[in-house]
């Protein structure tokens, strides 16, 4: 957190830790810091890319420069991997470890800023749906459990639910 902050928000990793700085960030209490760097605007950051018009994720930050000349690979895995950190932590999807084709699965999101995430994962099950949003009245939740799986949702608060096939929606202060 500290380095994150000595970089004014900024990520200053390598290849390899690009992927687990936002998940590790979160999962020690720094959801705030995590998001920080997600949402940061000046280079190096993912919405650099976004502004410059990306619909790829390049493997040199700056990969199209300001006068639109591309440096470089435009498809690239390494820095694309914060996709792991919105579907494991925005929408809150994590396969629970030792199951089999997400036969047992967590859903806790980390809202952080976000006051809403939607999003689906087909498994060999069948589609895993989750869709929440935060107001002044609490957190709001929609989730979709396919046949043969069992889920446990675990509220921003910690609380904890158990939950088998089937649709579920419920709200918490």
């Amino acid at each position: 957190m500290e380095l994150v902050a000595a970089a004014d928000g900024h990520l200053t990793t390598g290849f390899l830790s690009t992927a687990d700085l936002l998940p590790v960030l979160a999962d020690t209490g720094h959801a705030a810091t995590a998001y920080e760097v997600l949402y940061q605007r000046s280079s190096p950051s993912w919405l650099t890319m976004i502004d410059r018009g990306a619909t790829t994720i390049w493997e040199d930050w700056d990969g199209i420069d300001d006068k639109g000349t591309a440096h470089d690979s435009l498809n690239h895995y390494s820095k694309g991997a914060v996709v792991r950190f919105l579907h494991s932590h925005s929408l809150g999807l994590r396969q629970d470890e030792g199951s089999v084709a997400w036969e047992r699965f967590t859903i806790a999101p980390v809202p952080g800023p976000l006051e809403w995430a939607t999003g689906s994962l087909e498994t060999p099950h069948g589609r895993i749906s989750v869709q929440w949003s935060t107001d002044d009245a609490g957190f709001h939740i929609h989730a979709e459990i396919p046949v043969g799986s069992l889920a446990t949702l675990v509220y921003p608060d910690g609380h904890q639910v158990e939950l088998g096939a089937g649709s579920y929606e419920a709200s918490r202060p």
